[in-house]
């Protein structure tokens, strides 16, 4: 099965934002580490599962694009146990 572990934590274009990240409850409260330990936890409550970081308009070569993949990678080079991406589409 598939766990969506954390869904739309990079900014939009023009957002108020910390470090390319949406302002959100999880960032105030627990700081940009919260995306990292989030799919940590998923991973040990959940070891079959397949966890994936999902998010919207990054279809091409933009901004947001550049963030979203800088995070992941950044990410995954530190050993963060993430699957696969969801891209959200209408």
């Amino acid at each position: 099965y598939d766990w969506d572990v954390v869904n739309e934590a990079v900014a939009d274009e023009g957002q108020a934002n910390t470090g390319g990240l949406r302002n959100t409850v999880f960032l105030e409260r627990l700081g940009p580490g919260y995306i990292a330990e989030a799919f940590r936890l998923a991973r040990k409550a959940a070891p079959d599962a397949r966890l994936y970081y999902n998010e919207y308009a990054i279809e091409g070569a933009t901004a947001k694009f550049e963030r979203m993949f800088a995070l992941i990678k950044g990410l995954v080079d530190d050993g963060v146990p993430i699957d696969g991406i969801g891209i959200q589409s209408h």
